[in-house]
């Protein structure tokens, strides 16, 4: 936090002061009497406990009134992390045979698109400085997530993808890597990987791989 006018807050340091000498003061009689004990005996009056309270509520609203009039400022901070990372395209193989459950994991048998996102998402993990997208193919091919250094965006969009997504069950692995290479070659970034992610060969597609 930031104050416009911090000179303002000077004023807080002659608070206490002000206060002591108020108390040593006290506040002028609205009358006078000549015996004071005299009236308090007919009326019946009582010093009230609420006065000191009271008192130190119009303290505290002086104090916020200072504050007010030095301007506090909230100010956000900015951190930039400078760090070469690279662009990669991942292309990821969506066709019928990637539904063989030859992996087992845990006493279970799961199948091969399943073990690809496993370790695709350990992969991400330990990528935080690289942009990484995601090109998802059958006998098509379509962006399943675009290059980003948002990773748990990413991981969301990796989780949905499911055998079926796309209509056929052929691979078209030609027009999975051009659809990844077309993307990166719009970026002006260094380093520019593609990953293929497949269990088959190409028998799909106008595109040889």
């Amino acid at each position: 936090m930031t104050f416009a006018h911090p000179w303002f807050l000077l004023l807080l340091l002659l608070l206490p002061l002000l206060a002591w000498l108020k108390g040593r003061r006290g506040q002028p009689p609205a009358f006078v009497y000549s015996s004071v004990q005299l009236v308090r005996a007919v009326l019946n009056v009582t010093r009230s406990r609420s006065g000191g309270f009271l008192a130190a509520l119009r303290w505290f609203a002086l104090a916020l009134l200072i504050v007010a009039l030095a301007q506090p400022r909230l100010t956000k901070s900015e951190t930039r992390v400078n760090a070469s990372g690279i662009d990669i395209a991942v292309a990821m193989d969506l066709s019928g045979s990637m539904a063989s459950e030859d992996f087992e994991v845990k006493g279970g048998r799961i199948n091969r698109l399943h073990m690809a996102k496993q370790v695709l998402t350990r992969f991400i993990e330990k990528r935080e400085n690289d942009r990484i997208g995601v090109v998802a193919f059958g006998s098509q091919a379509y962006i399943a997530a675009p290059l980003t250094l948002d990773h748990d965006f990413l991981l969301r969009n990796l989780e949905r993808l499911e055998l079926g997504s796309i209509n056929g069950n052929q691979t078209a692995i030609g027009s999975g890597l051009s659809t990844a290479v077309n993307r990166l070659r719009e970026l002006k970034s260094k380093s520019k990987i593609v990953i293929l992610m497949t269990d088959g060969v190409n028998n799909a597609g106008k595109l040889a791989p």
